[in-house]
């Protein structure tokens, strides 16, 4: 009697342990994924952006940034009515660009979109 109490008692402390961990097992995974995934990545980034920012959200060089600027305000000078997210969105404050997160994604859509 004695004896197939242990084994009862080992057989329900093997299967607790298995249990427990297949339970931290999916508790830690879980934890990774969220810390690899993107979109916390982007998430990460400020409402309002400088060019520097703007340029590691859209993963260009600033120069490259600044080509898109110069290229869209040639063009949107020679017409006279355009669509809003035709050209990239930005704020200029204090004689700097600022651009919103949230315009910018809508302007990628945009270009996704219509390309």
């Amino acid at each position: 009697m004695k004896q197939s109490t242990y084994i009862i008692g080992a057989f329900i402390l093997g299967i607790s342990v298995v249990i427990s961990s297949f339970i931290f097992y999916s508790t830690f995974s879980n934890s990774l994924s969220k810390v690899s995934d993107p979109q916390t990545v982007t998430n990460s980034m400020p409402d309002l952006m400088t060019k520097i920012q703007l340029s590691e959200y859209l993963q260009i060089s600033e120069q490259s940034l600044e080509g898109i600027i110069k290229k869209d305000e040639f063009d949107k000078a020679k017409l006279s009515s355009y669509d809003t997210y035709q050209f990239i969105p930005y704020l200029k404050i204090d004689n700097q660009e600022r651009f919103l997160k949230a315009e910018i994604d809508v302007w990628l859509k945009y270009k996704n979109d219509h390309h």
